[in-house]
């Protein structure tokens, strides 16, 4: 999913959460948002001598936990994107992913940052006649939303950093 398209979800989750009941924060019960569904179509990456077409139907569900004082905890964030396709504009050549995962913010106390966790599978991409060319499967934590701070990884990460998705995509489409 496109970084500020996450980003946007993530503020309407914390807004959404500031309307919560009281009943509800008291009782330490989180609120759940979604599922969201979402279908589109944009232009990925620019790759020079061609773009990058992304284009697939997600479902996006939120988790927001929010402490006595109605400050929040924790956000869930639940994507399936079991078909997502990325298409070279120019040549119509095309690799699929697939997305299964659940990215985790846990505020830094006192700050107004967070940390990021992933678990599950973001990209797990197929290119049709050779199979698995690209993965980044299993748990990831950063120290920051933009994902530029690594702090811990286990399982298969080709995709550490999301500045690395352009020039990946390009070469795989090129």
């Amino acid at each position: 999913m496109h970084r500020s398209r996450v980003s946007a979800i993530v503020g309407v989750a914390l807004v959404l959460s500031a309307f919560s009941p009281v009943s509800t924060v008291a009782a330490g019960k989180p609120d759940v948002f979604g599922p969201f569904v979402d279908t589109y179509t944009f232009i990925g990456f620019d790759c020079g001598d061609f773009l990058v077409e992304i284009s697939g139907t997600s479902t996006t569900t939120f988790t927001v936990s929010l402490d006595a004082n109605g400050d929040v905890t924790r956000i869930v964030m639940r994507v399936r994107a079991p078909y997502d396709t990325l298409t070279n504009t120019t040549t119509g050549q095309f690799v699929v992913n697939r997305g299964e995962f659940q990215e985790t913010l846990t505020p830094i106390p006192g700050t107004d940052q967070f940390e990021k966790s992933i678990s599950g599978y973001r990209y797990f991409v197929n290119a049709p006649g050779e199979g698995v060319v690209l993965r980044d499967v299993g748990r990831i934590r950063y120290g920051d939303l933009e994902q530029t701070i690594l702090l811990w990884k286990a399982g298969k990460h080709d995709i550490e950093y999301d500045a690395n998705l352009q020039p990946l995509f390009c070469d795989l489409l090129g």
